[in-house]
């Protein structure tokens, strides 16, 4: 087992890996969301999805509950538990697709989703009032049937909240709980098709304080952002993780 885990840390791109969870941990701890989104593109050009996305529930399971206890006092449960739900019910689809689907169209598929939501966004899109129950409830199973598939279960909850209203602390608090749901879910899913291994445990290890750490200091920029800076850096970095993970550039 310890053969294992030497063979990745000698790999020059496990320690890409590495990087790109200090900035997926930094990215969850600042906006609540997004560390799939930074990790899962980078970590899936150099290794296999399926392996990528374990490493990414794993590392981020054992460090964002510090977010959580905060969180949970903080959220709106009557906006939380319908997409919740939702997302719950659609996530085996998802794990289904991660294990049989080309990797390479799931890419494109799933970057192209991120960078639709960040155009909308960016272009200042928000609804107005509140969403109707069937539009709700698709919207979490969407981002269950991502979220199982690639681990990116953000993009259609974040498009909801921040197109609306709710203030940033609120639209965090929602999405953390939110993907807390969406983590015991996954996991229990991926154990059941398999994908927990002893490689992909071992290997994750080293994973859990790269990504540990600067989410923590994530979370203390949080505290001293204002609503315009949440929003800017939410989108930037969304449209960088998108870009990055597009199968194009294997091709050059």
């Amino acid at each position: 087992m310890a053969d294992t885990l030497l063979g990745f840390l000698t790999e020059p791109r496990y320690w890409a890996v590495v990087g790109a969870a200090a900035l997926a941990g930094l990215v969850r701890g600042f906006s609540g969301f997004g560390g799939a989104m930074m990790f899962m593109p980078i970590a899936g050009l150099m290794y296999e999805p399926k392996l990528a996305a374990v490493w990414l529930l794993i590392a981020d399971d054992a460090a964002a509950l510090p977010m959580l206890r905060d969180a949970v006092r903080r959220c709106v449960w009557r906006e939380v538990l319908p997409l919740a739900l939702a997302a719950v019910a659609a996530i085996p689809l998802g794990v289904a697709l991660l294990v049989v689907a080309d990797a390479d169209l799931m890419r494109w598929m799933v970057c192209g989703v991120i960078l639709l939501a960040v155009a909308l966004m960016a272009r200042g899109w928000r609804y107005q009032g509140r969403l109707g129950l069937p539009a709700t409830l698709g919207t979490g199973a969407l981002a269950g049937l991502s979220g199982g598939a690639v681990a990116l279960p953000g993009p259609p909850v974040v498009l909801l909240w921040l197109g609306g209203q709710s203030a940033a602390a609120t639209v965090r608090a929602n999405l953390v709980v939110f993907f807390g749901f969406t983590a015991i879910a996954t996991a229990i899913a991926y154990w059941w098709n398999g994908l927990f291994t002893a490689e992909s445990l071992l290997s994750s290890l080293p994973l859990i304080p790269a990504y540990l750490l600067p989410l923590r200091f994530g979370m203390r920029l949080f505290a001293r952002a204002d609503e315009a800076q949440f929003r800017r850096v939410a989108l930037a970095l969304c449209a960088f993780a998108a870009l990055s993970g597009l199968p194009l550039w294997k091709m050059l």
